[in-house]
């Protein structure tokens, strides 16, 4: 298939009789929320914008849910930081790359404690994962337990990487550094989360399946995650087919509807 390819507008800050180029922060007011509707599931993810549209924060308690920035591109660098701003939960958070539709994507996912959950094993730490369910099957071919699972793979989820340990958990109210290099002229891309100066996991991941697609956002079961100041640098768009196109807002539409209630994990 040919697509058609353009470089990607990044706005910047140039600093007066200097060579240096900033990256601003990205605008948050253009992604979208979407979360996948499971029965017997929790609700809709809430995402809350600040007022200056570089904070996202995901409020409640929720079903697998993302923050989309719908730009489907490749060989970009992105940067930024977030938290849990709370005390009393133990859940996932982290960032979806490579995103076609809500089966096929590349997820990083972080666990702050161990506990078993839907069937599935959620281990203490980071995973780097692949989701290949059927393309446009929508929000019915993944099961809860393929993303509570990060100790082996499960149904449509492959497991990439993980650092898995007793004290590789996050903490709370605490704000980490997150950095991505999604390098599909390598065929490979590669994921580093730091705390101020240490380097808590950096790892490179061979794996082309995904060598487009949508970033953004990601969080299970974990209530007052901020994420914030996020910035990108390189970045080539490849549009898509009006009918992958229309695909994605139905899904999206579909999760508006979502109101259903659960206790809490």
């Amino acid at each position: 298939m040919n697509h058609t390819i353009k470089v990607l507008g990044i706005v910047t800050l140039l600093a007066p009789f200097s060579n240096t180029v900033i990256a601003a922060p990205i605008d948050l007011s253009t992604w979208s929320a979407l979360t996948l509707d499971f029965t017997g599931g929790q609700s809709a993810g809430n995402w809350d914008l600040s007022a200056g549209n570089t904070t996202v924060t995901q409020t409640v308690n929720a079903d697998p849910s993302f923050y989309l920035n719908n730009i489907n591109q490749t060989d970009y660098s992105i940067d930024g930081s977030w938290e849990v701003t709370q005390t009393n939960d133990n859940d996932y958070m982290g960032f979806v790359f490579g995103y076609q539709n809500s089966s096929n994507f590349y997820l990083f996912d972080w666990k702050q404690g161990s506990q078993d959950y839907y069937g599935s094993v959620g281990n203490e730490g980071m995973a780097v994962k692949k989701y290949t369910g059927g393309t446009g099957s929508g929000l019915t071919d993944l099961s809860l337990g393929e993303f509570w699972e990060n100790e082996s793979d499960k149904g449509d989820m492959e497991i990439l990487a993980t650092n898995q340990s007793s004290s590789a958990g996050w903490a709370d109210n605490t704000s980490y550094n997150f950095h991505m290099d999604f390098n599909t002229i390598a065929n490979e891309f590669t994921i580093m989360v730091t705390q101020g100066a240490t380097t808590l996991w950096d790892v490179t991941v061979a794996d082309s399946t995904f060598t487009s697609g949508q970033f953004g956002f990601y969080n299970f079961s974990q209530a007052n995650v901020e994420y914030s100041g996020f910035e990108q640098e390189g970045g080539t768009e490849v549009e898509v087919s009006a009918p992958a196109t229309l695909a994605l807002l139905g899904l999206s539409l579909a999760a508006l509807g979502a109101t259903r209630r659960k206790a809490k994990v």
